[in-house]
């Protein structure tokens, strides 16, 4: 699973690149991490990238449930598989459902991706079509990763 945030800027441009992201939970609670640009994208995200961008922590679904207002809720760990905590130190969060996506609508959306990139190849420049099978292969890579379930950032 995987719990969208928003990248909000460039912390260290030194490799492999730390960013800002952050997000709501479903009390309108505002939490700010800070962490590695692989950890929350396959984009390559640096002081001169245009901001805010979406990005995604990988995360792990302890319980389900919908609220008195009939709103669809789920408490995730950010602990698990990557460690991941907020500025404050935390790493459970009740968040909207439709705040965290499964890996397979990820891989859709990468696979979506790879597409795009191969039909934008037909048209490119040499140098831009290096980098975009460059970008192609990267995501296949992740495809691959976790269809298998054994991503690693």
């Amino acid at each position: 699973m995987v719990l969208t945030v928003q990248v909000v800027r460039c912390v260290d441009d030194h490799f492999p690149g730390w960013v800002e992201c952050e997000f709501l939970d479903a009390e309108n609670h505002r939490h700010i991490l800070v962490e590695k640009v692989p950890v929350v994208s396959t984009e390559d995200f640096g002081p001169d990238t245009s901001y805010p961008r979406t990005g995604g922590v990988r995360c792990e679904i302890l319980a389900r449930w919908q609220d008195a207002r009939g709103r669809d809720l789920v408490r995730v760990t950010t602990s698990r598989p990557d460690g991941v905590e907020s500025t404050e130190g935390m790493s459970d969060f009740v968040m909207l459902s439709a705040h965290v996506v499964s890996a397979e609508a990820t891989i859709a959306e990468l696979e979506k991706k790879v597409a795009e990139y191969e039909q934008k190849l037909k048209t490119e420049p040499d140098r831009t079509a290096a980098a975009l099978k460059y970008k192609a292969s990267v995501y296949r890579e992740w495809i691959a990763a976790l269809k298998g379930g054994h991503w690693k950032p």
